[in-house]
C-alpha cells in the first residue's frame, strides 16, 4: 500500500524532534540550520536536502535511513527485490574461512567474466539480476582464494573486491546501511590482497561516501585526502585507471565540501577534476565512468548543494553524455537537475526531470530519497490535480 501524505522525511524528522523533546527552534539550533526552512521541510513545503537529513540525524542521534524510511521495504517487495537481500547476507558470512568444498572451483578466468558482467550491471543500474548473481559469486570467490595460490588466487582477491564493492551499492542504494558497513569492511580485506592500487582508492572512496550520511565533513574530506596520497606513486597494471580514481576522489572530495556549504572549496575541487579530465578524456576503470561529462554531472549536483539551483539548471545545460554512458550515472543528473527545479519552483520541468530519470534507470530511481522528496513537494504545490504527478507518484510508492 502507497505511505501517505504524512510519511515524508520532513514528517519523520517533526515526529522524532517530538520524542527528543524538542521543539523547531531547538533542532534548528542543534542541526545549525534555519528554523524557517525547518519549519517548511516539517510541513512538505520544502524537500529536504541531503545535507539537512545529515545534519538533523546527527543531532536527533538517528541514521538518515531512519529518516528517509528507508528501507522502503513495501516497494520492495512490490518487485519481489526483497526477496534477493537475505541470500547477500548468507553469503557474506564467510570470506575468510577455508572449507571443505566438494566441488572443484570454476576456473578463475570463467569467475573474472561474470564479475565484469555484473560491473556492467551496477553501472547500468540493474540491480536485480545483478542481485541475483553476487551470491553464488562471492561463494566461488572465496572458494578460489583458499584453493589456489599465485596469480589466481590474486585474481580472487580481486574478484571478491569486485563483488564486496557491488554488495555496497546494492545495500547503500536500498537504505540497508548495515549490509553496506560490512561490504565496506569485507572490501577493506580484500582489497590490498589483490594488490591493485586502484580497489584501495574504491576503499577510500566509498569510505569518504559514507560519512555524508552522519555529516562527518570533516573526517571525509581526510579519508579522500589520505587516499591521494596514498596513491601517489603507485605502480598498477591500469595506469589509465589510477587516474580515473584520482578524478573521482576529487569530485568526491567536491561534493563534501559542497555539502559542508563551503563553495569556494567545492569548485576547486572540481577545478582539478576538470583540469584531469581533459587530460585524460572520457574512459571506465574500476567500476567508475570517468572523464568530462562525469564532471559536468557533479558540477550540477554540487550546485545543488550549496543552494545555487539556477546556477545548477544553467551548468546543466552543457552537459552531454558520451554514447552508451553508464545509465546510472546519467539517471542520477536527471535526478539532481530535477531536484534543482523544484527548489527554482518549476514544477513542469522538474517532473520531465524525474521521467527521464524514471526513463534511463528505473530501479534507481524508484528508491532514490531525493526522489521521494521532490515529489512530496511537487504535490503540495500542484493545484491541477496532475494525473501524470500522480502516477509517478503511486509508481514510487507515495
Amino acid at each position: 500500500m502507497p505511505q501517505g501524505e504524512d510519511e515524508h522525511t520532513g514528517a519523520r524528522i517533526a515526529r522524532t524532534r517530538r520524542e527528543r523533546g524538542l521543539t523547531q527552534q531547538g533542532l534548528a539550533m542543534r542541526a545549525n540550520i534555519s528554523k524557517s526552512l525547518l519549519s517548511k521541510v516539517e510541513c512538505g513545503q520544502r524537500p529536504a536536502s541531503p545535507s539537512l537529513i545529515a545534519a538533523c540525524a546527527r543531532a536527533l542521534s538517528v541514521t538518515t535511513s531512519d529518516l528517509l524510511g528507508q528501507p522502503y521495504t513495501q516497494e520492495l517487495r512490490r518487485e519481489r527485490l526483497d526477496e534477493v537481500i537475505q541470500p547477500i547476507r548468507v553469503s557474506m558470512e564467510n570470506w575468510d574461512i577455508p572449507l571443505d568444498w566438494q566441488v572443484r572451483a570454476r576456473p578463475v578466468a570463467l569467475i573474472r567474466a561474470d564479475m565484469e558482467k555484473v560491473l556492467v550491471q551496477r553501472r547500468q543500474a540493474e540491480y536485480l539480476p545483478m542481485a541475483v548473481e553476487l551470491p553464488a559469486l562471492i561463494d566461488e570467490c572465496v572458494q578460489v582464494i583458499h584453493s589456489t595460490s599465485g596469480e589466481e588466487q590474486r585474481q580472487g582477491h580481486e574478484c571478491l573486491a569486485w563483488a564486496f564493492r557491488c554488495v555496497f551499492t546494492l545495500a547503500w542504494s536500498f537504505g540497508y546501511v548495515d549490509l553496506a558497513t560490512v561490504a565496506l569492511q569485507r572490501l577493506a580485506w580484500a582489497a590490498p590482497r589483490a594488490d591493485e592500487p586502484g580497489l584501495a582508492a574504491m576503499y577510500g572512496y566509498l569510505r569518504a561516501q559514507t560519512t555524508l550520511s552522519s555529516s562527518r565533513y570533516d573526517l571525509g574530506m581526510r579519508v579522500v585526502d589520505g587516499t591521494l596520497r596514498d596513491m601517489a606513486g603507485q605502480d598498477s597494471r591500469n595506469a589509465d585507471g589510477l587516474a580515473a580514481m584520482i578524478g573521482v576522489l576529487q569530485l568526491r572530495a567536491a561534493v563534501i565540501a559542497g555539502r559542508a556549504g563551503d563553495a569556494d572549496a567545492a569548485n576547486a575541487r572540481v577545478s582539478e577534476a576538470r583540469a584531469l579530465a581533459k587530460r585524460t578524456g572520457e574512459t571506465a576503470a574500476y567500476g567508475v565512468g570517468w572523464g568530462p561529462a562525469n564532471v559536468g554531472v557533479h558540477a550540477v549536483a554540487i550546485a545543488c548543494d550549496v543552494n545555487e539551483f539556477g546556477r545548477a539548471v544553467e551548468l546543466a545545460e552543457d552537459v552531454r553524455f558520451p554514447k552508451g554512458w553508464d545509465r546510472s550515472r546519467a539517471g542520477h543528473h536527471w535526478l539532481d537537475l530535477g531536484r534543482a527545479n523544484v527548489w527554482t519552483e518549476n514544477s513542469d520541468e522538474a517532473l520531465r526531470c524525474l521521467q527521464r530519470a524514471r526513463r534511463t534507470a528505473p530501479q534507481q530511481t524508484r528508491y532514490h530519497p531525493t526522489v521521494r522528496e521532490a515529489v512530496v513537494t511537487l504535490r503540495s504545490r500542484d493545484r491541477s490535480r496532475s494525473s501524470e504527478l500522480a502516477e509517478f507518484a503511486n509508481w514510487i510508492g507515495l
